[in-house]
């Protein structure tokens, strides 16, 4: 009988995720997000178990995950819930877990963005409602209100992660305005990617009002509706948080020409069909 060979292929560990972590998840999603903010109150916990289709001791247990990361503070009495006191939210709590990714792949992550993000903006401004636009104006007001406090001094680690805040929101808003629920999770997903990238490249820009610019250039395109200025102005905005990486890690990004490459592609194809 034929020996058959085992596969080579390498399976990825599990990681298993308990119910209220995915209760945590959904509720930090809302918060990333800016449905909810810094001060406000959640829904009452007989509400918000039915709203998360879930009971309630399960909501308690995800609770308590977002206490002791300190996103959310329980007031007792009357007046007193569930109130957010943070909008940093811990790696581990901003959805489910991701594979480990190396800090030399950020290549593929930053590439991946080029490719993708142009074309979510461009869904946008054929699709945003009123409410949406809204949206991606309340994230550049953070921006450009954390920017004013740093004025002519260099940025706080506070500071950084509002800015990451306020970019994070901006793209969760331009997602959401394609009406595409898989163009969501997508950009959430790259995000998370890109988390610790954007907060570390903020504290290298020089200015950090040009983090500001670039978002709201990026609405004032959106609006627009022009495909031309929509690009242009998504590629500045890449553009400048690779050059800050870049000076972070003290070495360039892979820049590969997807236009290039097809070209070549399609070069090797003729010079193929020819030689037969």
């Amino acid at each position: 009988m034929t020996r058959i060979q085992p596969t080579r292929f390498v399976f990825q560990p599990v990681q298993l995720v308990r119910p209220c972590e995915v209760v945590a998840y959904r509720i930090t999603e809302a918060i990333r997000a800016g449905d909810v903010k810094v001060g406000e109150r959640l829904p009452s916990e007989q509400s918000l178990s039915v709203q998360l289709g879930v009971s309630r001791p399960t909501l308690r247990e995800a609770v308590k995950l977002l206490v002791h990361a300190g996103v959310v503070q329980v007031l007792p009495g009357s007046s007193g819930g569930i109130f957010v006191t943070s909008e940093s939210i811990p790696p581990e709590l901003c959805g489910f877990p991701l594979p480990d990714l190396p800090l030399e792949d950020i290549d593929s992550v930053m590439e991946a963005r080029r490719l993708f993000e142009p074309h979510v903006a461009r869904l946008a401004a054929i699709y945003a409602t009123p409410a949406d636009f809204e949206r991606m104006r309340d994230a550049v007001r953070l921006s450009t209100e954390t920017c004013a406090k740093f004025k002519n001094k260099k940025i706080s680690d506070d500071g950084a992660q509002r800015m990451t805040i306020a970019s994070t929101r901006f793209n969760i808003a331009v997602a959401r305005a394609t009406q595409n629920s898989m163009v969501v999770q997508m950009m959430e997903v790259m995000l998370r990617r890109m988390e610790v990238v954007r907060t570390l490249a903020v504290r290298q820009l020089p200015d950090i009002s040009q983090s500001t610019k670039t978002l709201s250039d990026s609405l004032r395109a959106i609006e627009s509706g022009d495909p031309a200025q929509i690009d242009a102005a998504t590629a500045a905005r890449i553009g400048l948080l690779e050059s800050a990486w870049e000076m972070a890690a003290g070495k360039r990004l892979r820049r590969r020409s997807i236009l290039q490459a097809s070209a070549v592609a399609a070069g090797s194809k003729k010079t193929s069909a020819k030689t037969t």
